[in-house]
Protein backbone atom coordinates (compact mmCIF):
# COMPACT_ATOMS: atom_id res chain seq x y z
CA UNK A 1 0.00 0.00 0.00
CA UNK A 2 2.81 2.41 0.86
CA UNK A 3 4.69 1.61 -2.29
CA UNK A 4 1.66 2.40 -4.45
CA UNK A 5 1.28 5.88 -3.02
CA UNK A 6 5.00 6.49 -3.26
CA UNK A 7 5.16 5.35 -6.86
CA UNK A 8 2.33 7.72 -7.65
CA UNK A 9 4.36 10.60 -6.29
CA UNK A 10 7.32 9.70 -8.48
CA UNK A 11 9.20 7.79 -5.82
CA UNK A 12 10.20 4.17 -6.22
CA UNK A 13 11.25 1.75 -3.56
CA UNK A 14 14.69 0.41 -4.13
CA UNK A 15 16.19 -2.45 -2.20
CA UNK A 16 18.28 -1.24 0.68
CA UNK A 17 21.83 -1.84 -0.50
CA UNK A 18 25.08 -0.36 0.58
CA UNK A 19 26.85 1.20 -2.33
CA UNK A 20 30.58 1.18 -2.28
CA UNK A 21 32.22 3.80 -4.39
CA UNK A 22 35.83 3.53 -5.29
CA UNK A 23 38.17 6.42 -4.76
CA UNK A 24 38.35 7.04 -8.50
CA UNK A 25 34.62 7.67 -8.98
CA UNK A 26 33.33 9.95 -6.24
CA UNK A 27 32.82 12.89 -8.63
CA UNK A 28 30.98 10.77 -11.18
CA UNK A 29 28.34 9.45 -8.84
CA UNK A 30 24.86 10.88 -9.38
CA UNK A 31 23.35 13.28 -6.91
CA UNK A 32 20.81 11.05 -5.20
CA UNK A 33 19.07 11.31 -1.89
CA UNK A 34 18.12 8.19 -0.04
CA UNK A 35 15.78 8.06 2.85
CA UNK A 36 14.85 4.78 4.50
CA UNK A 37 15.17 2.79 1.33
CA UNK A 38 13.44 5.35 -0.88
CA UNK A 39 15.30 6.87 -3.75
CA UNK A 40 14.16 10.06 -5.41
CA UNK A 41 14.26 9.89 -9.16
CA UNK A 42 14.65 13.46 -10.41
CA UNK A 43 13.26 12.93 -13.94
CA UNK A 44 10.06 11.30 -12.73
CA UNK A 45 9.51 13.98 -10.11
CA UNK A 46 10.22 16.69 -12.63
CA UNK A 47 7.74 15.18 -15.08
CA UNK A 48 5.14 14.90 -12.36
CA UNK A 49 5.69 18.47 -11.21
CA UNK A 50 5.50 19.84 -14.75
CA UNK A 51 2.30 17.99 -15.50
CA UNK A 52 0.68 18.94 -12.19
CA UNK A 53 1.76 22.55 -12.59
CA UNK A 54 0.45 22.55 -16.14
CA UNK A 55 -2.82 21.00 -15.02
CA UNK A 56 -3.13 23.48 -12.19
CA UNK A 57 -2.34 26.35 -14.55
CA UNK A 58 -5.05 25.21 -16.97
CA UNK A 59 -7.46 24.90 -14.07
CA UNK A 60 -6.67 28.45 -12.91
CA UNK A 61 -7.04 29.77 -16.46
CA UNK A 62 -10.38 27.98 -16.80
CA UNK A 63 -11.63 29.33 -13.47
CA UNK A 64 -10.46 32.84 -14.34
CA UNK A 65 -12.13 32.63 -17.75
CA UNK A 66 -15.39 31.44 -16.22
CA UNK A 67 -15.25 34.20 -13.62
CA UNK A 68 -14.62 36.88 -16.24
CA UNK A 69 -17.39 35.41 -18.41
CA UNK A 70 -19.81 35.50 -15.48
CA UNK A 71 -18.90 39.12 -14.76
CA UNK A 72 -19.40 40.10 -18.41
CA UNK A 73 -22.74 38.27 -18.51
CA UNK A 74 -23.81 40.04 -15.32
CA UNK A 75 -22.86 43.43 -16.76
CA UNK A 76 -24.73 42.60 -19.97
CA UNK A 77 -27.85 41.60 -18.03
CA UNK A 78 -27.65 44.79 -15.97
CA UNK A 79 -27.52 46.81 -19.20
CA UNK A 80 -30.52 44.95 -20.61
CA UNK A 81 -32.42 45.48 -17.36
CA UNK A 82 -31.66 49.19 -17.42
CA UNK A 83 -32.80 49.40 -21.04
CA UNK A 84 -36.00 47.51 -20.21
CA UNK A 85 -36.77 49.80 -17.27
CA UNK A 86 -36.29 52.87 -19.46
CA UNK A 87 -38.53 51.37 -22.15
CA UNK A 88 -41.24 50.55 -19.60
CA UNK A 89 -41.09 54.08 -18.23
CA UNK A 90 -41.46 55.59 -21.71
CA UNK A 91 -44.36 53.24 -22.52
CA UNK A 92 -46.10 54.17 -19.26
CA UNK A 93 -45.66 57.83 -20.06
CA UNK A 94 -47.05 57.27 -23.54
CA UNK A 95 -49.99 55.33 -22.05
CA UNK A 96 -50.81 58.14 -19.63
CA UNK A 97 -50.69 60.69 -22.44
CA UNK A 98 -52.96 58.60 -24.64
CA UNK A 99 -55.38 58.02 -21.76
CA UNK A 100 -55.60 61.77 -21.04
CA UNK A 101 -56.18 62.50 -24.74
CA UNK A 102 -58.84 59.77 -24.91
CA UNK A 103 -60.66 61.08 -21.83
CA UNK A 104 -60.54 64.63 -23.18
CA UNK A 105 -61.95 63.49 -26.56
CA UNK A 106 -64.69 61.48 -24.81
CA UNK A 107 -65.67 64.50 -22.72
CA UNK A 108 -65.64 66.72 -25.82
CA UNK A 109 -67.95 64.31 -27.66
CA UNK A 110 -70.34 64.02 -24.71
CA UNK A 111 -70.43 67.80 -24.33
CA UNK A 112 -71.07 68.31 -28.03
CA UNK A 113 -74.28 66.25 -27.93
CA UNK A 114 -77.35 68.48 -27.50
CA UNK A 115 -80.00 66.29 -25.91
CA UNK A 116 -82.63 69.02 -26.13
CA UNK A 117 -82.15 69.22 -29.90
CA UNK A 118 -82.46 65.41 -30.18
CA UNK A 119 -85.73 65.45 -28.17
CA UNK A 120 -87.11 68.30 -30.26
CA UNK A 121 -86.33 66.55 -33.58
CA UNK A 122 -87.75 63.23 -32.32
CA UNK A 123 -91.03 64.76 -31.19
CA UNK A 124 -91.61 67.33 -33.95
CA UNK A 125 -90.11 65.75 -37.07
CA UNK A 126 -90.39 62.02 -36.33
CA UNK A 127 -93.68 62.11 -34.43
CA UNK A 128 -92.40 60.32 -31.37
CA UNK A 129 -93.88 60.83 -27.90
CA UNK A 130 -93.15 59.78 -24.31
CA UNK A 131 -94.40 56.38 -23.14
CA UNK A 132 -97.44 56.29 -20.86
CA UNK A 133 -97.54 54.33 -17.62
CA UNK A 134 -99.37 51.39 -19.18
CA UNK A 135 -96.74 50.93 -21.87
CA UNK A 136 -93.82 50.42 -19.49
CA UNK A 137 -93.29 46.79 -18.50
CA UNK A 138 -90.83 45.93 -15.74
CA UNK A 139 -89.38 42.43 -15.56
CA UNK A 140 -87.92 41.02 -12.39
CA UNK A 141 -85.98 37.82 -11.97
CA UNK A 142 -85.93 35.52 -9.03
CA UNK A 143 -82.69 34.03 -10.26
CA UNK A 144 -79.38 35.79 -9.84
CA UNK A 145 -78.88 36.05 -13.61
CA UNK A 146 -77.99 39.38 -15.11
CA UNK A 147 -80.55 39.22 -17.87
CA UNK A 148 -84.17 38.22 -18.54
CA UNK A 149 -84.97 35.87 -21.38
CA UNK A 150 -88.40 36.40 -22.93
CA UNK A 151 -89.69 33.37 -24.82
CA UNK A 152 -93.08 34.78 -25.92
CA UNK A 153 -94.33 38.10 -27.16
CA UNK A 154 -95.67 40.16 -24.26
CA UNK A 155 -98.92 42.15 -24.90
CA UNK A 156 -100.63 44.68 -22.78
Amino acid sequence: MESQSLEFKGLKRRPNQNYVYSSAAPAARPNRRTNKGLEVLPKEIKKFNISSKLLLTFFYILCTGLFIGAILMYISLQGELSTSVDKIASLQSEYETMKKNNDAEYARINNSVDFENIRKVAIEELGMHYASDGQIVVYTTEDSNDYVKVNQYVRQ
